[in-house]
């Protein structure tokens, strides 16, 4: 007899039964449909339309797009805006896709599920004609969950990064500490990780909804004080600015621009809790009206913060407004830090929505699911904020998680899965299509990943050992 919480099976298939092993593609038991799960998560409230639209703009505009600047630094005044646009539209596509592949799941196995990513992943891969992705389906699966982990991980790195950066300079004008000393920058993140900790213990997205909404409010007040300070007393002759960056930084703006774009992660679970599902990915759905006011305000923040500072543009532009105008720094090193440790609990609720199910199917029920819960939303607190300490440089930073599990997620699964799920439904356009993303995804992950590491040692050379620029 099946679970209470699985919705019965049509005429002919029967329902699967929760915790069965290797069950056949299409009579497996997903994550979502687990009676279990209720005992700690509760009964999840659904989001309209407005409130789905205002988690995907929070989930994308954060530290990225204040540091789309340096990204066209790295790129040029021209070029910069061309690569935004071919990157923008193959990063929807590539969401457009993952959600597609998961309705497809719900209609073949004939019954209402909410596949995960990893689930996407693996169902496909497991019900393609190719008998060494049926074999290898579990492990791609697995694969998938770990690059997603460690790409939101990656994102609240940078977080505390970012954090620490506005926080030092607001100690460095108070006189409490030295922005230039390297060792400030850790004094800084031992204070702030207890407020960001403590962020992180929220349920479910509507419990998020005040946050995100004090988030957006903040961070709209952060891109107004940019457009302000940006344009106040006039923007420098164009033609000063390079058109075309070298080739050789494309990399690093590849990465920068995935990071800023990497929101493939938000795609399920913002589906999965929408009132009605159809709404997220019609012409005017969620995900097309978000992401082209997303796109549009990077290309102007971009392109202001460039065209301003040029060479000398920060890694986050705030930090260029603060040198500019000390009387008004605090107060925007205040703002723009509340609403990144807002986000920064955004994305702390994605890798526990991933991973904790799984784990809680594996080795639940517990005795104090409660306390086992807590623990577990610690652990990956813990770990970005000691990663924050060993890698302290915010643009690098920003450039190596884009340009390494960043482009793997947005871009080469999502076109695998569309090559696999829709094998013999697709045109030849389609299929060299997804050929052209996947090349380059697996190059844009090899050049930016080397570039930023080689930044990287660069930086702790000439910073911690005293080397020479």
């Amino acid at each position: 007899m099946a679970a209470p919480a699985t919705p019965a099976a049509p005429a002919g298939k029967a329902a699967p039964k929760e915790g069965a092993a290797e069950a056949p593609p299409h009579e497996r038991m997903f994550v979502s449909e687990s009676s279990r799960m209720e005992e700690v998560f509760g009964e999840k409230p659904l989001n309209g339309y407005l409130t789905t639209m205002m988690h995907l703009v929070k989930g994308y505009v954060g530290t990225g797009i204040f540091a789309m600047g340096e990204g066209f630094k790295n790129s040029g005044m021209i070029m910069g805006p061309t690569l935004l646009l071919m990157i923008g539209i193959m990063n929807l596509n590539c969401q457009h896709i993952l959600a597609t592949t998961s309705q497809k799941i719900s209609k073949e196995v004939g019954r209402e599920v909410n596949p995960s990513f990893q689930e996407t992943v693996e169902y496909t891969f497991d019900t393609s004609k190719l008998n060494i992705l049926q074999k290898n389906a579990k492990r791609l699966g697995w694969m998938t969950n770990i690059f997603l982990l460690v790409c939101e991980l990656g994102f609240c790195c940078v977080y505390f990064v970012f954090v620490a950066n506005h926080v030092l300079e607001i100690a460095h004008n108070s006189g409490w500490l030295d922005a230039k000393d390297p060792f400030s920058i850790h004094l800084v993140l031992a204070v702030i990780l207890v407020p960001m900790w403590a962020s992180t213990f929220l349920g479910n997205l509507k419990l998020l909804l005040p946050l995100s909404v004090i988030a957006n409010i903040l961070i709209w007040i952060g891109i107004g004080i940019i457009f302000y300070f940006t344009t106040y007393e006039g923007l420098p002759p164009v033609e000063e600015r390079k058109a075309v960056s070298h080739f050789s930084r494309w990399p690093l703006y590849f990465g920068t621009a995935l990071y800023a774009f990497e929101g493939i992660t938000f795609i399920i679970p913002l589906r999965n809790e929408m009132k009605n599902k159809d709404q997220f990915i019609t012409k005017l759905g969620v995900l097309n009206v978000g992401m082209t006011f997303v796109f549009g305000l990077y290309m102007l923040v971009g392109s202001l913060a460039y065209w301003k500072y040029g060479d000398d543009v920060r890694s986050s532009v705030f930090l260029n407004l603060t040198e500019e105008d000390p009387s008004v720094s605090d107060a925007i090193d205040a703002i723009i830090s509340i609403a990144i440790i807002f986000t920064f609990t955004l994305h702390m609720y994605i890798p526990f929505e991933i991973s904790f199910p799984l784990f809680y199917r594996k080795y639940g029920p517990f005795k104090y699911p409660f306390l086992v819960m807590c623990i577990y939303r610690s652990v990956p607190v813990l770990v970005t904020w000691t990663m924050a300490n060993i890698i302290p440089f915010l643009g690098l930073f920003i450039s190596l998680v884009g340009a390494t599990v960043g482009s793997v997620l947005a871009l080469v699964i999502p076109s695998m899965l569309e090559l696999v799920a829709f094998q013999g439904e697709l045109s030849v356009w389609q299929i060299m299509k997804d050929i052209m993303v996947i090349t380059i995804g697996i190059v844009g992950t090899i050049t930016g990943s080397v570039l930023s590491l080689m930044d990287i040692v660069e930086k702790f050379r000439t910073e911690y050992f005293g080397g020479e620029e």
